[in-house]
């Protein structure tokens, strides 16, 4: 049997009726489960863009805090941003203020020198929660960080216009 090349399948596709496009995106989405079964889970939290949702909130808190020379944030700012990544992308219920530190590096920003400022400011306006050096990430925290992404995309959408 020949495989048919990524031309001709997008050529048909326009053909297809909806009982048959759904039967090609089942298909589709059986063949990429089977083709990241290899992979870890928790070594790939890519960007998860779907056309209809667009991008999550803790991936564009990620993208702000990789864009160093777009937008000029707080460190606090950045400590939010890094919370609700490490909250929602890796899932923890709890972390620490070096795993805060480790993945705004990640990013591409300089470590925080004094993280405990930045984490102090967040802590005592109930945006993170802290117990014996774990943080969580708070709903007041989850709604900021929201907030923070809506007004650095407005302000950057005004910028390059």
């Amino acid at each position: 049997m020949k495989i048919p090349t990524l031309d001709e399948i997008a050529l048909a596709i326009p053909r297809l009726d909806l009982p048959q496009l759904k039967s090609l995106r089942m298909a589709v989405e059986v063949a990429i489960q089977f083709h990241t079964q290899g992979t870890l889970s928790s070594d790939r939290p890519e960007l998860s863009v779907s056309d209809e949702e667009g991008p999550a909130l803790h991936d564009e808190a990620r993208l702000i805090l990789e864009q160093v020379d777009q937008h000029d944030l707080t460190l606090a700012d950045q400590a939010l941003l890094a919370a609700l990544f490490l909250s929602d992308a890796y899932q923890h219920d709890s972390f620490s203020s070096r795993a805060i530190n480790d993945f705004i590096e990640e990013c591409g920003r300089p470590r925080i020198a004094n993280i405990t400022s930045a984490i102090t400011g967040l802590t005592s306006r109930s945006f993170l929660h802290a117990d014996d050096k774990a943080l969580s990430l708070s709903k007041e925290g989850r709604a900021k960080a929201r907030s923070l992404i809506g007004m650095l995309k407005r302000r950057a959408t005004a910028a390059a216009a």
